[in-house]
C-alpha cells in the first residue's frame, strides 16, 4: 500500500511538472500553424490564388490549347495511297495500279496558315495573363476588406471596452446617489449598441474571409491568418507613366493587337485563293505481261467559284477591319480607364491626409478632454459619449478611405497589366 501510496504521489508531481511544457509546446504549435495559414499578408494569398484558382486554371489550359494547334498548322496533308485493279474480268485482273498523291500548298500557304495559328496562341497567352491580371486584383481588393474588417472589430471592441468603463463608473456613482437613474439606463443602452456594433464587425469579418477564401480557390470556410495590415503602396506615381506602362503591358490590348495579326494572316491567305495549289502523283503498274512500268501525275484546281472567293476576301476584310477598330476602341478605353482609376486614387490620397490631419487629431484631443472631465464629474455623459463616437466614426471613415485606396490601386496595376 505504502508503495502504491508513493507511486502516486510520484505520477501526480511528474503530472504536475510536466503540464507547464505541455502547455508551452501546444502554444508554440499553435503558433507555427498560424504562421503557416495563408492571409497574414497580401502576398501569401496571391500565391495561393495562383496555385489553386480554378478559373486561372481554366485559362491556362485554353492558352496551352491553343499554342499546340501552332504545331498542326502549316503542314502538308496526308499523303493518298491508291490501290487500284484494272481490266477485271474472268480471267482475272488486268493491271494493278500503286501509287501515291500529294497536295503542296504553294504561293506561302504554309507559312502563313502557321503565323494565324502563332498569333491565335499569342492572343489566348495574352487573355490568359489578363485573367491573372484581373484575379490578383480582386483578391488584393477583397484582402483589403478582410484586413479593414478585422481592424474595425478592434475598433468597435475599444469602443466598448469603453462604454462598459463608462458604464461602471455611473453605476458606482448612482450607488452613491450622485447621478441620475437616466444616466445609467442611457450608458446601458450605449453599452448594448456597442455590443451589438462588435457581433456585427465579427460578421462582416467572417464575410470578408469567405469572399476570399472564394476568389483563392478554397472552402469557404477554411482559416486564414489573421493580416498584419494594408499593404504598402507606392507614392510617387503619374499618370503619364501609368499611361505608358499599360500601352506597353495591358494585356487586354496584347490581345487585340494578336487578333489584329491573326486576322491580317487570314486576310493574306484568302487573297491567295486564286493562286491553286497542286497535286502530285505517281503510279506503279503491274501487268501480268509484258513489262511494268510508271505513271506521274500533276493536278491542280480550277478557281471557277470566282463569286464564293470574293465573298471569303471580303468577309476576311471586314474582320480585320474589325479587329483593327477593337483594337483602337481599347486603347482608347484604356487611357481613359488609366485617368479615372489614378484621378480616383489621387482624391482619395487627398481626403485621407485631410481626415488624418484636420479631423483625427483634434478629435483624439477631444475624447481626452471628455474622458478627464467625465471622471472629475465636470463633464456630463452626453459630452463624453458623443467624443468617443465622433472618435471612432473618424477611424471607420480613415479604415473606409483605406480600402478604397487599396482598390484603386489594384485597378490601377489591373490596367497596367501588373505591379507598379
Amino acid at each position: 500500500m505504502r508503495l502504491a501510496s508513493r507511486m502516486c504521489r510520484l505520477a501526480m508531481i511528474g503530472a504536475i511538472t510536466a503540464s507547464p511544457w505541455l502547455c508551452q509546446a501546444e502554444a508554440q504549435e499553435r503558433q507555427v500553424e498560424r504562421r503557416q495559414l495563408p492571409g497574414a499578408s497580401v502576398e501569401s494569398v496571391v500565391a495561393l490564388a495562383m496555385q489553386l484558382s480554378p478559373e486561372l486554371a481554366a485559362a491556362a489550359l485554353d492558352a496551352d490549347a491553343a499554342a499546340h494547334r501552332v504545331g498542326a498548322a502549316g503542314v502538308l496533308a496526308d499523303p493518298t495511297v491508291t490501290l487500284q485493279a484494272w481490266d477485271v474480268n474472268g480471267r482475272g485482273v488486268g493491271q494493278r495500279w500503286i501509287g501515291a498523291e500529294q497536295e503542296f500548298r504553294l504561293w506561302g500557304k504554309l507559312d502563313l496558315e502557321r503565323g494565324v495559328a502563332e498569333a491565335d496562341a499569342e492572343a489566348a497567352r495574352h487573355q490568359s495573363r489578363a485573367v491573372a491580371t484581373d484575379l490578383i486584383a480582386r483578391v488584393k481588393t477583397a484582402y483589403a476588406q478582410y484586413g479593414a474588417a478585422h481592424r474595425a472589430i478592434d475598433l468597435s471592441l475599444g469602443l466598448k471596452r469603453r462604454l462598459d468603463e463608462i458604464l461602471a463608473l455611473l453605476r458606482l456613482r448612482y450607488g452613491a446617489s450622485s447621478v441620475d437613474q437616466q444616466e445609467v439606463i442611457k450608458a446601458e443602452i450605449e453599452a448594448a449598441t456597442a455590443e451589438t456594433e462588435v457581433a456585427r464587425r465579427q460578421g462582416e469579418a467572417k464575410s470578408s474571409a469567405a469572399r476570399l477564401n472564394a476568389l483563392i480557390g478554397r472552402d469557404s470556410l477554411a482559416p486564414l491568418a489573421i493580416p498584419r495590415g494594408f499593404r504598402p503602396l507606392k507614392i510617387k506615381l503619374t499618370l503619364a507613366g501609368v499611361q505608358d506602362l499599360a500601352r506597353a503591358a495591358n494585356p487586354a490590348l496584347a490581345t487585340t493587337s494578336a487578333q489584329v495579326r491573326a486576322a491580317t494572316g487570314t486576310k493574306e491567305l484568302t487573297d491567295l485563293n486564286y493562286y491553286p495549289d497542286v497535286t502530285v502523283g505517281a503510279n506503279f503498274v503491274q501487268r501480268p505481261t509484258g513489262d511494268n512500268s510508271g505513271m506521274f501525275t500533276l493536278g491542280f484546281k480550277v478557281p471557277l467559284q470566282y463569286e464564293a472567293k470574293d465573298a471569303e476576301q471580303r468577309a476576311a476584310s471586314s474582320r480585320l477591319g474589325a479587329a483593327q477598330m477593337r483594337y483602337d476602341a481599347i486603347r482608347i478605353r484604356l487611357d481613359g480607364d488609366v485617368a479615372e482609376a489614378w484621378f480616383g486614387l489621387e482624391a482619395v490620397r487627398k481626403a485621407i491626409r485631410i481626415v488624418e490631419q484636420r479631423q483625427l487629431n483634434p478629435a483624439r484631443l477631444s475624447v481626452e478632454t471628455a474622458r478627464s472631465g467625465f471622471a472629475a464629474g465636470a463633464a456630463d455623459l452626453a459630452t463624453s459619449l458623443e467624443a468617443e463616437r465622433r472618435l471612432r466614426a473618424i477611424e471607420l471613415e480613415i479604415l473606409k478611405l483605406k480600402v478604397e485606396e487599396q482598390a484603386r490601386y489594384a485597378e490601377l496595376e489591373r490596367l497596367a497589366g501588373g505591379s507598379l
